[in-house]
């Protein structure tokens, strides 16, 4: 295989207590092509805001794994009660691309983002301010 160029894209992801992200895709797309020869990512969770002073935001740094077969299914079923749009398509698909994206779903991976840097943005307490979380030794760490 060809070496992958960087390549970035927008994922619907869900969380668990852990600050472990897990999103969907496809293991053909280019994202995740560009993955299976570095793990090591990075990441932003933003809104998108008007006035400089309303940002707030997540930088992160981490590695992504596919999951294994046996764990996709319990991320599914919490996919499907965050989007809730997601669960009335794959139960009830009404339109013909709805049938497609439903058929496609069977297939879909699972992906794990697991952090171990982690960039708090919140210029609501003051232009720039933020603080920053290091993973280290399984426990995340206030960096001064």
């Amino acid at each position: 295989m060809a070496k992958q160029e960087l390549w970035s894209a927008s994922v619907f992801y869900v969380s668990d207590k852990e600050l472990n992200i897990y999103f969907i895709s496809f293991d053909q797309s280019k994202h995740i092509q560009g993955i299976s020869q570095n793990r090591r990512v990075s990441a932003t969770i933003n809104q998108d805001v008007s006035d400089w002073m309303q940002i707030k935001g997540l930088q992160l740094q981490g590695s992504v794994n596919k999951l294994p077969e046996h764990k996709r299914e319990a991320v599914l079923n919490v996919y499907r009660q965050k989007f809730s749009s997601i669960h009335r398509l794959l139960e009830l698909p009404e339109t013909e691309d709805e049938k497609k994206i439903a058929e496609q779903f069977r297939s879909i991976s699972v992906f794990r983002f697991k952090p171990d840097w982690i960039r708090l943005l919140d210029n609501s307490l003051g232009f720039g301010s933020k603080e920053e979380i290091e993973l280290k030794n399984q426990t995340w760490l206030i960096k001064e």
